[in-house]
């Protein structure tokens, strides 16, 4: 059985998000090895968002889990930050800009670049064909991994959270290559690299808006705390091509899932979030890009891939 616990913090100070922090992880009750020493955290870094935007994890939920995790197995763990370039982002400049930097200071962790490095392919059959993702040694070595993603819609996927925030660690920067067979992909690197533990933040989610609703999930497995926060987001998981997948090719536990609520409810949470319209955002961006093309053709200007994509 697969547990989701859902948490609010009662406002935005970083007293009350470590407190939903702490009481999330702690009600979770995951089994920690005390042999434990190797820790890689992934949070969500996307782009340069700020997380006042509700696009990237905040620093200071990935700085609770850091205090979690020693509290829990020792001071002598080696915790490593983890994010790799995307196609319009690099990691150490986000680093920088979102407040990771401070936070290595003053936690005393490793930031990882997961494009650099010792850098391994690893082969991965879903739906009966087979990928090769490279991926950073770290990633495959570590005796934990702690996935942080945001709550968030999503033009391309529908929305993103546990399963999508592990495609970002793929070593290759230009992910947009793996647009067209994305659903695959995402459920390839959930097969190659298994999270222990997910915690959501949705302190600040983006949906057809950002809107503080302060709320924090935690869970033993991506593929339950994602069909749990497709339904606080009024997605139909079964419409959710990445998903549909995932509980075809069993990556999760699907049969049984244990939501504890302590306090909210999800229900509320499904009243919170700001719904976004997918019919009017999927016809508002047909109408742009076409009238990108027309101006490309008008113009000779070269659309970026990423944007086609």
């Amino acid at each position: 059985m697969a547990n989701v616990v859902l948490t609010k913090a009662k406002d935005y100070t970083q007293e009350e998000i470590n407190g939903a922090v702490l009481k999330t992880l702690d009600r979770l009750n995951y089994d920690l090895d005390d042999k434990t020493h190797w820790i890689v955290i992934k949070p969500n870094l996307c782009y340069y968002w700020d997380y006042s935007t509700g696009e990237t994890t905040d620093p200071r939920v990935v700085s609770t889990i850091i205090d979690w995790v020693r509290q829990r197995i020792g001071k002598d763990v080696h915790i490593a930050v983890a994010e790799a370039d995307a196609s319009a982002m690099r990691t150490k400049h986000a680093f920088r800009m979102l407040g990771y930097e401070k936070l290595r200071s003053e936690k005393n962790v490793s930031l990882v670049n997961l494009s650099e490095g010792e850098i391994v392919d690893k082969v991965v059959s879903v739906a009966e064909e087979n990928f090769v993702l490279p991926l950073n040694k770290m990633l495959t070595n570590a005796d934990l991994i702690i996935n942080v993603p945001k709550m968030k819609s999503h033009r391309g996927v529908g929305f993103s959270c546990a399963l999508k925030n592990m495609f970002g660690a793929i070593a290759k920067p230009r992910k947009y290559v793996y647009h067209s067979k994305l659903a695959n992909v995402i459920v390839g690197i959930n097969k190659i690299v298994k999270t222990n533990i997910v915690l959501v933040d949705g302190i600040i989610v983006a949906g057809k808006t950002p809107k503080k609703i302060g709320v924090v999930m935690a869970s033993d497995d991506a593929l339950a705390v994602d069909l749990v926060v497709a339904k606080a987001m009024s997605c139909e998981p079964s419409r959710i091509a990445y998903l549909k997948l995932a509980m075809k090719e069993k990556i999760g536990n699907t049969g049984s899932i244990n939501i504890i609520e302590n306090p909210v409810k999800l229900e509320d949470i499904k009243k919170a979030f700001p719904k976004q319209n997918y019919f009017l955002q999927e016809l508002s961006w047909k109408l742009q890009l076409k009238l990108l093309r027309l101006y490309s053709k008008m113009s000779r200007d070269v659309i970026p891939p990423i944007i086609l994509e």
